[in-house]
């Protein structure tokens, strides 16, 4: 036989299969039905089990692996199936971003976390100026500002460890996210000054270590890049210390610029997200996030991913980070001595709650999930404006 022949008697295969495969999500439908009925859960461990195991034991000694993995696929898909069909839609109110508020910032005038809140809420802003992320978060819990305006992750130096704990932390929404370009220069109180030290927040420092490492200057952290710069400005470090900042910045602080563009990267982005007390959904809010626990087990990932190929939902980040203590007493009840649940994933999608079939995901993923919480669905402007 020819390619050709070949080919076409696969295409044939091809044409039962899918007629077979739509003969059993038809018998799928109703078992959903039946399941509905008499208030069955979707997922039947024991009959996948037994299903699975049969599959193994029928295979051919070399497609065992293959056929098993075949039909825990078709299964998967079976159960999105059912989910879909057996959960309610719930739906949701869309508010705008709030007109005139204040928001609150960490650092000074001069951070790139306040060009990050220019951008989003104009240059009148009213901007609150705090010394930590912390401060920050609490300021709006209290109701001392109506969003919170800080760092999430950086294009070199990756996610910023910091705002992970606080969201985790604090019950807060993301109200909108955009990324703006950083480009770190490195400034002074003079032009001859020898520099021995550069101070700047731990995320500049990371951005420009192969910069730092052919200086040799010894580092020390900053709460952020504009604390570094006053605080050299007002000659509150010595006299052979520089820091690590914008030009802007620097400009603001009457420091002189000794060298610029010193990030590792040319191409040297840091996201920033807007925090809010309440869930808000803009109508065209494109990005949802979610962080959530999975078992353990194997292919848990991999069912996961699959629910949203399902349904046709464009992953744009997944990232798995340590589980905080806090979160684990709260998960301990819920999880089967055999799983071990150290870790939670971050999860970013294209979607919006206003649509049906990604409120009924995350309404699953809400009840099948030992931890499960939405961050928020928002606007990326990243995909609306070009920076």
């Amino acid at each position: 036989m020819d390619l050709d022949e070949i080919r076409k008697d696969i295409d044939n295969i091809d044409d039962r299969l899918l007629k077979l495969f739509s003969e059993r999500m038809e018998l799928c439908e109703k078992v959903a039905e039946y399941k509905a009925k008499n208030g069955m859960a979707v997922f039947q461990g024991a009959r996948e089990k037994q299903v699975l195991d049969a599959i193994e034991e029928k295979s051919a000694p070399k497609l065992k692996a293959a056929s098993k993995l075949l039909f825990s696929q078709i299964m998967e898909i079976s159960k999105c199936l059912q989910t879909e069909r057996l959960t309610e839609y719930q739906s949701v109110k869309t508010a705008p971003i709030a007109e005139n508020p204040v928001i609150a910032c960490p650092g000074i005038k001069g951070s790139y976390t306040e060009e990050a809140c220019f951008r989003v809420f104009g240059k009148n802003a009213q901007i609150i100026y705090l010394n930590t992320f912390e401060e920050v978060f609490k300021a709006v819990e209290d109701g001392k500002a109506e969003y919170g305006t800080v760092p999430i992750e950086n294009s070199t130096a990756g996610g910023v460890d910091g705002t992970y704990g606080l969201l985790e932390r604090h019950n807060m929404y993301i109200e909108r996210r955009l990324s703006i370009p950083v480009n770190h220069v490195l400034a002074a109180k003079s032009n001859d000054c020898a520099v021995k030290k550069v101070i700047s927040h731990e995320q500049a420092l990371h951005q420009c270590q192969s910069f730092l490492k052919v200086t040799g200057c010894k580092t020390e952290t900053a709460q952020n890049t504009s604390l570094a710069a006053r605080s050299v400005s007002l000659n509150e470090t010595d006299n052979d210390t520089a820091c690590i900042c914008s030009e802007h910045c620097a400009e603001l602080y009457g420091l002189t610029v000794l060298k610029k563009n010193i990030a590792d990267s040319s191409e040297n982005f840091t996201r920033f997200i807007v925090i809010s007390n309440e869930l808000n959904i803009e109508e065209n809010a494109n990005t949802i996030s979610v962080c959530l626990s999975l078992p353990h087990v194997m292919g848990s990932l991999y069912r996961l991913l699959t629910k949203f190929s399902y349904c046709g939902l464009n992953l744009t980040k997944i990232e798995s980070r340590p589980m905080p203590p806090h979160i684990k007493k709260q998960t301990a009840p819920l999880m089967p001595d055999k799983e071990n649940f150290d870790v939670i994933f971050y999860l970013d999608f294209v979607g919006n709650l206003l649509d049906p079939p990604v409120g009924k995901l995350l309404k699953s993923l809400e009840k099948s999930c030992a931890y499960y919480r939405l961050l928020g669905n928002y606007r990326d402007l990243d995909k609306e404006i070009h920076i």
